[in-house]
């Protein structure tokens, strides 16, 4: 009793498993707000972290509600610390339900009609936006995840102006008409993608406008590859 109420008073090892009805317990965020440790849950739920008695530990994740939890004495016995995690229940997706009947948050009556709808990147930004005093915002304050969720937004629209580009002009183009080697095709995509002001010209309406550009681009960025493989 002695030594455990001293290992206690101490940073300590909590080992533990997320138990949830789906079984999709992975990636779970776990917080130590006292300490300012954090870590995610790995395969089945497992996870550990540092702690004392005392401490605060939060459990969140986007598809389920977030736990708030005190750590006690007990918690770090040999047995593992259960974390039931429920999933959010205003968290309704689209569900299809055949090839003609579509049931979404909107025409339940859960949100607006015509809501501006939110990429997943988007929504998770919104879920720890500046200014509503919640603890997910608390999660994102401490640990910095804003800035990540940030970072993955700006990937996300990237990833998708180069889908845009390439199904706009075809493989085909990009390969016979502008010379990229089938091997730099992907390479060639980011190239344009890191590029603001030619990002802004291949929003225009106009196809002629847009080849020129992507000719100008092709063109330097063959200078970047191997003299052997662009011939």
């Amino acid at each position: 009793m002695v030594s455990q109420f001293v290992v206690s008073q101490n940073d300590s090892i909590i080992k533990g498993k997320i138990v949830v009805e789906t079984n999709i317990n992975e990636a779970v965020t776990i917080v130590n707000i006292s300490n300012k440790t954090n870590t995610n849950s790995g395969n089945s739920g497992y996870f550990e972290i540092k702690a004392k008695v005392n401490d605060t530990l939060i459990f969140s994740a986007l598809p389920y509600d977030v736990i708030q939890l005190r750590v006690t004495a007990k918690d770090f016995g040999p047995d593992l610390l259960f974390v039931k995690m429920s999933p959010r229940s205003k968290l309704i997706e689209e569900v299809l339900i055949s090839n003609a009947t579509v049931i979404t948050p909107e025409n339940l009556g859960l949100v607006p009609k015509n809501q501006k709808r939110y990429t997943v990147a988007e929504r998770r930004i919104k879920s720890g936006e500046v200014g509503k005093v919640s603890i997910g915002a608390l999660i994102n304050l401490i640990t910095g995840y804003d800035k990540e969720l940030k970072k993955n937004l700006e990937t996300e629209k990237k990833e998708m102006f180069q889908e845009k580009i390439l199904n706009e002009f075809g493989e085909e183009y990009f390969i016979k008409t502008l010379k990229i080697p089938a091997m730099y095709l992907k390479g060639f995509l980011f190239y344009i993608s890191e590029d603001k002001a030619a990002v802004e010209i291949l929003k225009s309406e106009d196809k002629t406008i847009k080849m020129f550009q992507l000719s100008d681009l092709a063109t330097a960025y063959l200078k970047t590859i191997p003299k052997e493989i662009s011939k």
